[in-house]
């Protein structure tokens, strides 16, 4: 059972899942630096794969965060990353290839109504792809 704590669009759940996580696996950059948890972390990835993750964090910057990872984990998850890529790209290849004589009698404005796609946020994010 969760608990919601923020108000607004996106509520995280709260349980003791993520209570257990941010006490034991996420830390600032002094305690990693200053009591010798890096060794600990990498001695836990030693001679075996897990699914344990690590955040660490600088107190002063909000946003300076990044993950530790066991490396062959990582690299599972890079590998089903492709593999989800590349299917995608099948399947927009094999899409356009059928529709590649087929008349576009739609006006786009009225796809992206349909599908509910906000035109100024898929421009702004094509901006920032550049």
């Amino acid at each position: 059972m969760g608990v919601n704590l923020m108000p607004g669009k996106e509520r995280p759940m709260v349980n003791t899942n993520m209570l257990d996580f941010l006490r034991n696996n996420v830390y600032s950059v002094t305690e990693i630096t200053r009591q010798n948890k890096l060794s600990d972390i990498l001695d836990l990835y030693s001679g075996k794969v897990t699914d344990e993750v690590f955040v660490i964090q600088n107190g002063k910057k909000k946003n300076a965060q990044a993950v530790i990872a066991d490396l062959e984990y990582f690299e599972e998850l890079l590998t089903l990353k492709e593999e989800v890529d590349q299917a995608f790209d099948q399947i927009a290849l094999e899409e356009a290839g059928e529709r590649v004589n087929h008349k576009a009698d739609r006006p786009l404005i009225d796809v992206f109504d349909e599908e509910d796609i906000d035109v100024d946020s898929l421009l702004d994010q094509l901006e920032e792809d550049e």
